[in-house]
């Protein structure tokens, strides 16, 4: 059985680093972007200038999570190679399948889903993780104005479920994430997680720092705060305020909050 912990260390990492804000600092883009005629793009690849290159995720000055995007001519994501170098040199990629309409039906990857659509909305996925959690059936929920309002996770093999409920602002910038858990298969959903979102300001992102569904941008835009919270467990709650820092061309380039820093590339 999956315990709680296992949950919280996934959630930590995929919260780690979210986002960003205020003190704004002026590089020269030459500082942090590379050639942009890569000569390493797979097959099927083309470079699109101005679109996210990589993105580095530090802490304490240790280089912790490394991420580089490559896209289709039609400016859909084709692949992604990501690594955790702390931890392995291993690099792992996810390349993304659609159909002839464009839309996004599969994934392939360290987890593999596949994408069930109504109109223009995935409702549902099937998603295999072969390391830990088996087979799950995923459904998600919008309200009237298309915005994702909840997940749910159903694990087929270790019966356990996740309820993730999801609450905007007026401008459309997420607000709160609940995380919810039937860990014990008990019936019932206990609440155990809160993060809220605050201050969003007018620079646009366009990299996938938190996602709920593969390949889709959660958080257009930046906010300047981020509190979390354990409900049930102590040790942790976290509180973090974001600084930028931006490029001649007015682009965010970096992101610091303590000892921790996101680096972002564009092509």
């Amino acid at each position: 059985m999956k315990t709680i912990h296992t949950h919280i260390f996934f959630l930590t990492v995929s919260l780690f680093f979210l986002s960003c804000s205020s003190d704004n600092e002026i590089f020269d883009s030459k500082i942090v972007n590379e050639d942009p005629q890569e000569k390493d793009q797979p097959d099927g690849a083309v470079v699109i200038p101005g679109m996210p290159k990589s993105i580095k995720k530090y802490q304490d000055g240790n280089l912790y999570y490394l991420a580089q995007y490559y896209y289709r001519p039609d400016g859909k994501l084709l692949k992604v190679n990501y690594s955790h170098p702390e931890a392995s040199s291993e690099i792992f990629t996810d390349t993304y399948h659609y159909n002839t309409e464009g839309k996004l039906i599969s994934l392939e990857g360290h987890d593999d889903y596949n994408f069930y659509w109504d109109k223009n909305r995935i409702v549902e996925a099937d998603k295999y993780n072969a390391m830990w959690y088996g087979n799950s059936k995923i459904l998600y929920e919008y309200n009237p104005e298309g915005q994702l309002i909840q997940k749910i996770e159903n694990n087929l093999d270790i019966f356990d479920r996740v309820k993730t409920i999801y609450s905007y602002f007026k401008d459309g910038n997420l607000k709160t994430i609940e995380q919810f858990g039937d860990y014990n298969d008990s019936g019932l959903f206990t609440l155990y997680f809160v993060t809220n979102f605050e201050g969003y300001i007018e620079d646009k992102n366009l990299f996938l720092e938190l996602e709920i569904i593969p390949g889709q941008i959660v958080q257009h835009q930046f906010p300047s705060s981020m509190n979390y919270k354990h409900l049930t467990e102590t040790g942790y709650d976290r509180e973090e305020t974001y600084t930028y820092k931006y490029d001649v061309e007015g682009r965010v380039i970096e992101k610091i909050y303590g000892s921790n820093k996101v680096v972002y590339q564009y092509y």
